[in-house]
C-alpha cells in the first residue's frame, strides 16, 4: 500500500505505480484554499491522469470517492467536476470501477471549526443536509473491495455506504 499526493502521483511515470490490483482515489479541496482552476485541475486533470497511468500499469479495479449528486450537467461546478470524472473514468477500461457518493463528509480534518463546517453542521442536524463520518467511508470501502466483482460499474450511494458499513460492524 502506497498513498501519495495528487500532484506527486500525477506527475509520475506509470513504472512507479506498478504492482497495484486497486487504486483507490479520494480527492478534495477547498476551492477557497486553492482557486477554482486549481480544484479543477485537481479533481479532474490529477484524477484522471493517476487513473490513466494505474491502468496503464496493469492496474485491474479503481475505487474512486465522488459526492452525493455527482453529475455532469450539474449547474454547481464541484458536482459537475465529479460527474465528468466519473464519466473519464468509465472509459479507460477497467476490470471494475467503483464510485462511492457520500453525503457530507464529517470527522477527520473535516472538523476544524468554521463558518462553512458550522452551516453544513446546522444543515444536517435539520435534516436539510446528510452526512457521513469518514471512518464509515473507509469500512464500506474495505468491505466492498474485498468482495469479487469482474466487469462491472458499481455506484454505490450514501445509503448503500451506511448499510455496507453497518453490516462490517456488526459481523
Amino acid at each position: 500500500a502506497r498513498q501519495a499526493s495528487m500532484e506527486e502521483l500525477a506527475t509520475t511515470s506509470k513504472s512507479q505505480i506498478t504492482g497495484f490490483d486497486n487504486i483507490f482515489i479520494h480527492v478534495g479541496t477547498q476551492r477557497g484554499k486553492v482557486g477554482l482552476e486549481q480544484q479543477i485541475q485537481l479533481e479532474f486533470d490529477h484524477t484522471l491522469a493517476v487513473a490513466q497511468a494505474a491502468f496503464a500499469a496493469g492496474c485491474l479495479t479503481c475505487h474512486l470517492v465522488s459526492s452525493v449528486g455527482a453529475s455532469p450537467s450539474s449547474s454547481v461546478t464541484y458536482l459537475k467536476t465529479k460527474g465528468r470524472v466519473e464519466e473519464a473514468l468509465k472509459t479507460i477500461g477497467f476490470q471494475r470501477l467503483v464510485i462511492y457518493r457520500p453525503a457530507s463528509l464529517i470527522g477527520g480534518d473535516r472538523d476544524v471549526p468554521g463558518l462553512k463546517r458550522t452551516m453544513v453542521s446546522c444543515l444536517c442536524s435539520l435534516g436539510i443536509l446528510a452526512k457521513i463520518d469518514v471512518n464509515l467511508v473507509a469500512v464500506a470501502m474495505r468491505v466492498v473491495a474485498l468482495r469479487l466483482s469482474v466487469g462491472t460499474v458499481e455506484v454505490l450511494e450514501n445509503a448503500e455506504l451506511l448499510r455496507v458499513a453497518a453490516t462490517a460492524s456488526s459481523t
